[in-house]
């Protein structure tokens, strides 16, 4: 991972920027794809008033002024891609990560009753998620009534079934409710693959868009088809080859601030 270099804070259209901090960025039904629009739509909101209000100053402190500078810096380069000074890189904590072949995690769903002693977790899985399970994984467990109370825990025993599984799973510390049901999620890997980051992809209807950093600078979006989703990274079977760098922390920036500049440059 490699991130671009710092630069001095200089107008207030860079500081503008800082709003749309991505850190915490993930079809139309899940929570998951709710947020990703919701921050797409904050971060082409925050880019509109970028752009109005770099014009705004640059109009007040006129040609050849250190706001004109910084915004002409941020040009369209060309059709489909973008730039992104130095300073802007900065203030927005932009990240590029590679794509790579990593191991990719996910979670196995499944409810559990809880003993006795408060600690032990047992459920039934069915292949082919019960091949998947091993001694030593972690996972973690809520309440079937409220998620407001996690526990962690650890796979201790998995006993062969027909068909699948029975696995028992140890808590670190002994629930405090006295609800029997309990939702557990099991960290499983599924392999190494090549993947980006969950936060470097954008959903753009029906298709997953990537922005990739070319050898001039420049960011250009990239379409890519992907297989697997895990707990942090993505699988991508097309469209990416190993070693290129994308867009993970302030993608959502990269792709406001381009769309708008494509759609300025249509409209001359």
């Amino acid at each position: 991972m490699s991130a671009s270099s710092r630069g001095a804070r200089t107008s207030w259209t860079a500081r503008t920027t800082t709003a749309i901090d991505t850190r915490s960025c993930r079809s139309s039904s899940s929570p998951k794809a709710n947020r990703r629009r919701g921050l797409a739509l904050a971060c082409a909101t925050a880019a509109t008033a970028f752009a109005f209000a770099s014009a705004e100053v640059s109009a007040q402190d006129g040609p050849g002024t250190k706001t004109s500078d910084v915004r002409a810096q941020t040009r369209l380069f060309r059709r489909g891609s973008t730039a992104v000074t130095e300073t802007q890189a900065s203030e927005l904590t932009l990240t590029l990560t590679e794509a790579a072949v990593r191991p990719i995690q996910t979670w196995i769903r499944t409810a559990g009753a809880l003993d006795d002693t408060r600690r032990i977790l047992t459920t039934s899985l069915r292949s082919p998620e019960a091949e998947l399970v091993q001694i030593g994984q972690r996972l973690r467990a809520f309440s079937v009534l409220s998620r407001t109370q996690m526990y962690q825990g650890k796979i201790t025993r998995i006993t062969p079934q027909p068909g699948g599984a029975r696995v028992e799973a140890t808590l670190a510390a002994s629930a405090r409710n006295d609800v029997a049901r309990y939702l557990m999620e099991i960290v499983v890997e599924r392999g190494p693959f090549l993947s980006v980051p969950n936060v470097s992809i954008i959903e753009e209807g029906g298709s997953r868009v990537v922005y990739l950093k070319l050898a001039s600078g420049e960011y250009s979006p990239r379409t890519i088809h992907t297989e697997l989703e895990g707990e942090l990274y993505t699988q991508v079977v097309d469209g990416l080859d190993e070693g290129d760098q994308v867009v993970s922390i302030g993608s959502f920036f990269v792709d406001a601030d381009n769309k708008l500049k494509s759609g300025a440059a249509e409209e001359q």
